[in-house]
């Protein structure tokens, strides 16, 4: 280690563990641990393969990464700490004149293969798709069986990253690491950590473990988690806070309402189409592409017609058909495919269009908590939204879709392999009961077996009684703050 410090004494600034083992070695680090944290820590623990987190920018890939750090200190002794790195590419030195990358990162496995003889090397890399050439050199010495562990993360706004990723196949594990989920974000914010993640490990036995005779009961009676209760009013407080700042950690404590916008559309929109996205992609029309970008963000959720949107755009159908698979992998938007009406069957005709958060909407289009509020119509869409985002999160997914033939419609077709589930979402005041029963009868007729429908508040019983009998199904009417907290 003496050899790597004294050539590359910067590596040092990122590994404080290494002179110092107290707690102070992960001051400001937050105790708070994303949904995916314990699974993550424990395949880079376990697994030979190498392990990877990706996702949009400022959503806690970094802190995830130091933290599986400390859990593998704490789990295997102090001397342990001598044999974790951990160094983000995005260091000055590695681009002053003269610095030799190449060398650098050779230097770092070498160095650190020769420890191995005391027990497990992990090398922690940061944003690595800012280092030409790097699945070449994980590719050549996973093969090469070099006792070295890589652990990596990367931008999902880099294409060549994900690229680069498939070229792994076979070698690698990755993690996708999205904006904060209502309930992640509520237990960060209110200080009830323990009371959610004992909720999220009960949603995942609802999700997996019950045919849909047994789920539908549970959720009838849930409140949240186990036992455990939350005041309505609270939860609908926060609700109405997510719509608006949305799942990114850095924006919550931000003093004001510009400066939230400013953060959001800056990094989230400009930084990842005028830079990621121009550079990675070698895109030469990155106004075109924002000008698409913006044009989806007007109304979220709704069917998308290419023909439409092309007019609106002033866009050809060809471009938007190569600027979809962009703004995906930058995890800005995602489309979900129409229903075609069979099992594992190929979609077909238009596709819905959601934002993977809402906050950057809000802050492009300059809209205030006030006028959100206020839109009954706007927090529809956003509900929708936002359960379109929580239901990809649902354990075992097979195929998430929806159905649209004239004026039959339903929001959500949960596809798990061994039971279909159809989701209708009525979130609004004053919901009409027709409504919904035309969704249940829907639900029946593409082979669901449950129903579930989301709505703004509690609803009386008869709205229960009336969707089981116009569809024979089991229904569970559930308010979206209790629904979403299971996710």
């Amino acid at each position: 280690m003496s050899n790597l410090l004294s050539t590359y004494s910067f590596l040092s600034v990122y590994n404080p563990w290494w002179e110092r083992l107290e707690e102070d070695a992960f001051d400001g680090l937050p105790g708070f641990r994303r949904d995916l944290y314990e699974a993550f820590c424990q395949d880079v623990a376990r697994l030979p393969q190498i392990i990877s987190v990706t996702g949009p920018r400022r959503v806690g890939k970094s802190t995830l990464l130091k933290q599986c750090i400390q859990k593998l200190i704490q789990d295997n002794g102090t001397e342990q700490a001598a044999r974790l790195l951990y160094f983000t590419f995005d260091e000055p030195a590695l681009y002053l004149p003269g610095f030799d990358a190449d060398r650098f990162f050779n230097d770092l496995v070498s160095e650190f293969a020769a420890l191995a003889k005391a027990g497990p090397v992990f090398l922690f890399l940061d944003e690595i798709q800012k280092f030409p050439r790097w699945e070449l050199y994980l590719k050549k010495y996973h093969d090469l069986n070099t006792p070295v562990r890589f652990v990596i993360s990367g931008s999902a706004s880099a294409p060549i990253f994900r690229k680069s990723l498939e070229s792994l196949l076979g070698r690698i594990k990755t993690y996708r690491m999205l904006p904060f989920s209502f309930r992640e974000s509520l237990c960060l914010q209110a200080d009830i950590a323990d009371i959610g993640r004992d909720t999220g490990k009960f949603g995942d036995r609802l999700r997996t473990a019950f045919s849909p005779t047994e789920l539908i009961p549970v959720l009838n009676q849930i409140t949240v988690g186990e036992g455990a209760s939350m005041p309505y009013g609270m939860l609908a407080d926060f609700l109405q806070r997510y719509f608006y700042e949305g799942g990114f950690p850095e924006v919550w404590a931000m003093p004001d309402l510009l400066a939230k916008q400013t953060y959001l559309y800056q990094n989230q929109v400009e930084r990842v189409i005028f830079e990621d996205l121009l550079i990675a992609a070698e895109f030469r029309k990155p106004e075109l592409l924002r000008r698409f970008y913006l044009g989806l963000l007007r109304q979220p959720g709704m069917e998308t017609n290419l023909t439409r949107l092309s007019k609106e755009t002033e866009i050809g159908k060809a471009s938007i058909d190569n600027y979809f698979p962009l703004l995906e992998a930058t995890d800005l938007v995602w489309r979900l495919q129409k229903y075609s009406g069979a099992r594992n069957s190929a979609k077909s005709g238009n596709f819905k269009t959601y934002l993977v958060d809402l906050a950057v909407r809000n802050a492009v289009l300059k809209i205030t908590p006030q006028t959100l509020a206020a839109d009954e119509t706007e927090l529809g869409a956003y509900a929708e939204n936002m359960i379109a985002n929580h239901l990809r999160l649902w354990p075992g997914l097979v195929e998430l879709a929806y159905f649209r033939e004239r004026n039959n419609e339903l929001d959500f077709i949960v596809d798990l392999g061994h039971t279909r589930v159809g989701i209708e979402v009525k979130y609004r005041n004053q919901p009409q009961l027709k409504d919904a029963e035309r969704s249940a009868r829907l639900a029946k007729e593409l082979g669901c077996e449950a129903f579930i429908l989301v709505s703004k508040a509690a609803l009386e019983d008869h709205w229960k009684t009336r969707l089981e009998r116009v569809s024979a199904l089991p229904v569970a009417v559930i308010p979206l703050v209790y629904f979403a907290w299971l996710f």
